[in-house]
């Protein structure tokens, strides 16, 4: 994802050098030029975080998953507070450097008059935007904030983006209003201020949304909450290995869980594993009846990749996206192709679930591989090659922790697997 965020970058700073720069020469002109790239730099970085915030269809399947897509939200956010710092520095950082006396005061005008009032405010309104964003980027890094109060923070973003547009295209150059800098100056604005409203308006995700209620819920003796949902038709159109958000109260908001069944559109099921705050207590507050909100399909995990064999990896309770999978190959009469499915759990109790994998796998036309971490140890690149063979025309699906997603990666592709071959679900949203 890092190679859009570098090519973006790249974009705006081209577009600066083609814009006519300031008159002069020596540190005063230099830093007005500094000022002007890293306050563009962060205006457009801040805008493409907030335009895939809203979750546009069209950006999803080239991103390859919202999964991805949010990955890269948050990498652009980070830039978006880096370069945005630049540019609060190379503001006031020059005063410091006059108060040592290491550069000569500028030159100042005459006193301010009618006309500057909108310019004053639009540089207070900047600065106290630049402050909360600060605040709030640093906010939303922190992983030990719960979701519920992670959500209003990225809200808050919305409105402090609408100051930081009005801040950049009233203080914009003149020179630059028929310039490359200029046109993505007004671009950025323009699509960034749309998202902000689209998000404070409630709007994201909409179009998606269906209404139901929980049809059944079980709790296993681990803490698995075990979810049937029951939606109106047409119910949930969706390719297994999909996901969705659910909203069980409107305080917490939706989280996003994968769609663990391809049996029944309007009866999807959903496995939830407690792995924090919300989800170790979530089974006791949930009961047959009451009402939800779910928003999907997302997520482009969804086994549509060619090739001579499949080799799936399931992490844990990375599991659920290939039972979807398992239902639709029983219902298709089984796999045309050959399937191994190595299932990594960290004990091996863990792997008991479901109950009824062998027998799903085999009715499918899956090899299933168990592997406790306390009887089998970790699975390898060489291992899966050891059962497999050579890995020219294989398809790895892997839903699991990325540490070990990107040690698998890394070995396979070293044996011979295509760098494209390797399909991953991020766990994280955040």
């Amino acid at each position: 994802m890092n190679r859009y965020l570098y090519g973006l970058l790249a974009l705006v700073a081209g577009a600066w050098l083609m814009s006519p720069s300031a008159n002069g020469a020596g540190f005063w002109a230099w830093r007005r030029e500094a000022i002007l790239l890293t306050g563009l730099l962060g205006l457009v970085t801040m805008s493409a975080a907030i335009l895939l915030a809203t979750r546009p269809r069209w950006l999803e399947k080239r991103l390859d998953g919202l999964d991805k897509a949010y990955g890269l939200h948050k990498s652009l956010g980070i830039a978006a507070g880096v370069t945005l710092g630049l540019h609060w520095f190379a503001e006031n950082g020059a005063k410091w450097l006059v108060q040592l006396g290491l550069v000569m005061r500028r030159a100042r005008g005459g006193p301010h008059g009618p006309e500057n009032v909108l310019i004053d405010f639009a540089k207070d309104s900047g600065e106290w935007a630049f402050y909360a964003l600060i605040t709030l980027v640093l906010v939303a890094l922190i992983q030990r904030i719960p979701y519920r109060y992670f959500r209003w923070v990225h809200k808050a973003l919305a409105v402090v983006f609408l100051f930081g547009a009005f801040h950049s295209v009233v203080l914009m150059p003149d020179r630059w209003w028929s310039a490359p800098a200029g046109w993505i100056v007004i671009l950025a604005a323009a699509v960034g201020s749309a998202g902000a409203l689209w998000s404070l308006a409630g709007r994201i995700g909409k179009a998606r949304t269906h209404q139901g209620r929980i049809e059944s819920v079980a709790v296993s003796p681990s803490g698995l909450i075990d979810l049937r949902l029951a939606l109106p038709a047409p119910g949930l159109l969706y390719r297994a290995g999909q996901f969705a958000f659910l909203k069980f109260d409107a305080l917490e908001g939706p989280h996003p869980f994968t769609i663990a069944s391809a049996d029944d559109p309007c009866r999807p099921r959903f496995v939830i594993k407690p792995l924090g705050d919300y989800t170790a207590t979530l089974g006791a507050k949930l009961a047959a009846g009451q009402a939800v909100e779910l928003e999907g399909p997302y997520g482009c995990f969804d086994f549509s990749a060619d090739g001579t064999r499949e080799i799936w990896v399931a992490g844990g309770i990375g599991v659920t996206p290939f039972l979807a999978r398992l239902d639709t190959l029983i219902a298709q009469g089984g796999s045309k192709r050959p399937v191994d499915f190595w299932y990594c759990t960290q004990h091996q109790a863990e792997g008991a679930f479901p109950a009824d994998l062998a027998s799903r796998c085999e009715r499918a036309g899956v090899r299933l591989h168990r592997m406790p971490a306390d009887c089998a140890g970790l699975l390898s690149a060489d291992g899966v090659a050891r059962v497999v063979g050579p890995l020219a025309g294989a398809r790895v699906w892997f839903c699991g922790p990325s540490g070990f997603a990107q040690h698998l990666r890394g070995g396979l592709q070293a044996l011979g697997l295509r760098s494209d071959a390797f399909h991953s679900e991020r766990f994280a949203m955040r």
